[in-house]
């Protein structure tokens, strides 16, 4: 049940698009469009486009505008990790200002989240680009 669960909440987030987008980058020989993206992940090329514009940002994906336009890969695929990924994805997604009263059951719960992260840093580390484009399981 617990994985039924997981696996539906999977989605179509900023990180599941980004790391498939990558994916597909990193066998691509050629630039490649938003639309052929949209094709092959079955998701809106505007959501596709707002994900691969923050992966812009921090220069991992390079796009180029235009009719013979499309966007590549700059990192290394098989040293870039899913976790470098994720932490380029969540980067500024929510705002750091600290509550100016924290309880103890914050405290606790701020202490949860932290652990669960390292946990996440832990296991999303150990896949690269390269090893989810290549289908690669360890």
């Amino acid at each position: 049940m617990d994985s039924l669960l997981q696996l539906s909440y999977l989605g179509k987030t900023n990180f599941i698009v980004a790391i498939k987008s990558l994916a597909l980058l990193a066998n691509a020989n050629e630039l490649i469009t938003s639309n052929t993206l949209t094709e092959k992940l079955g998701i809106e090329s505007s959501f596709i486009r707002k994900v691969l514009a923050k992966l812009m940002q921090e220069n991992i994906v390079e796009g180029f505008g235009g009719r013979y336009g499309g966007y590549k890969l700059l990192v290394n695929p098989e040293e870039t990790t899913l976790y470098d990924i994720y932490v380029a994805i969540a980067k500024d997604a929510h705002p750091n200002e600290v509550a100016k009263e924290i309880d103890d059951m914050d405290q606790f719960i701020l202490e949860i989240v932290l652990e669960s992260q390292q946990k996440i840093k832990e296991i999303l580390s150990k896949y690269s680009i390269n090893d989810l484009a290549l289908g690669k399981h360890k």
